[in-house]
């Protein structure tokens, strides 16, 4: 029964190549057509279509290497798009108020303790609490969330309320719109990119079909073609 239910799931999830697919909101999501290009500017734009649905992929670079959505940076996005029955949807991870999911270190102050949980102030939400890992003069080097708080945007710069007070944390993305896109490989002799990504995506109009976010899980591209941009 197990090697029975072992081999379904291999066949549920077999792969392409070329190859993309994902899964959307939990169900199995594959592009019957793919393509990618990259544009005079260098974003390099990765695009699944699977009949009157789109999903579209675009990061700044072609570089190896992980690239996070739903923050300022507007040249790296995931979105998903679908036109049936004239009812359109259109999802972006554009910058959203939310939860924290994500910040960085914009400055690591000092006399903080490694292993404190500390509040902090500023930025547009509140509530949230962060446990701290830090060097031997208290500077921040690391940080763990204890309450992501809510009512925060991408960019917010908040202040760690301990130590000498000088610890200052940048709020990449919020739990509501996230995400990464990973290019794994980008063979510039075969022009073809794969990757991976995940992503949570917010509604961008006001319509009374689909959800408020969308979802995508485990997704993947494999050796798809990129072509320039005319």
């Amino acid at each position: 029964m197990v090697l029975a239910a072992f081999s379904s799931c291999q066949e549920d999830v077999q792969f392409s190549n070329p190859g993309f697919q994902g899964y959307k909101d939990d169900k199995l999501w594959r592009a019957s057509t793919m393509t990618a290009s990259i544009a005079t500017n260098g974003n390099l734009t990765i695009e699944g279509r699977k009949g009157y649905e789109t999903t579209t992929l675009t990061v700044n670079s072609t570089k190896v290497g992980t690239y996070y959505l739903g923050t300022k940076n507007t040249n790296i996005v995931a979105s998903f798009v679908s036109t049936f029955a004239d009812a359109p949807m259109n999802y972006a991870t554009i910058p959203s108020v939310g939860p924290v999911s994500n910040v960085s270190i914009t400055a690591g102050g000092l006399s903080y303790i490694s292993g404190g949980e500390y509040p902090t102030i500023g930025g547009s939400g509140s509530g949230l609490t962060v446990k701290v890992e830090a060097s031997s003069t208290g500077k921040v080097t690391g940080v763990s969330f204890v309450s992501r708080g809510n009512g925060y945007l991408p960019g917010d710069v908040i202040t760690v309320d301990g130590g000498d007070g000088k610890c200052k944390l940048t709020v990449m993305n919020s739990q509501v719109s996230n995400g990464e896109i990973e290019i794994t490989e980008f063979d510039s002799a075969k022009m073809t990119v794969s990757g991976k990504f995940k992503f949570n995506a917010v509604k961008t109009q006001e319509t009374s079909t689909g959800n408020t976010i969308l979802n995508f899980q485990n997704g993947e591209f494999y050796k798809v073609r990129v072509y320039p941009s005319m």
